[in-house]
């Protein structure tokens, strides 16, 4: 999963569940709680299917001493055509 950021470069997460109004994610850096979040997902256990998403983040929470859990919800999504490289 990448994360589109406004105000830092992008982060790249490792998406550990989803379903049809968010996803938890694992990441080495924490956002900001509350932060609106432009995200791409792979959904590769059918397809791959690649996903633009929009979202909020709700939820923030240490998971060890490199990764931090974050839950966001999916207010939006599309489906990409182009598949990643």
């Amino acid at each position: 999963m990448v994360l589109g950021r406004h105000s830092r470069e992008d982060l790249i997460g490792e998406t550990r569940n989803v379903s049809s109004c968010g996803i938890f994610f694992v990441a080495p850096d924490a956002l900001e709680l509350g932060s609106l979040l432009d995200f791409k997902i792979t959904l590769s256990d059918i397809g791959p299917v690649r996903l633009a998403c929009k979202g909020k983040l709700v939820r923030v929470e240490r998971q060890d001493e490199t990764l931090v859990g974050m839950a966001a919800t999916i207010d939006r999504y599309e489906f990409l055509r182009e598949l990643p490289h």
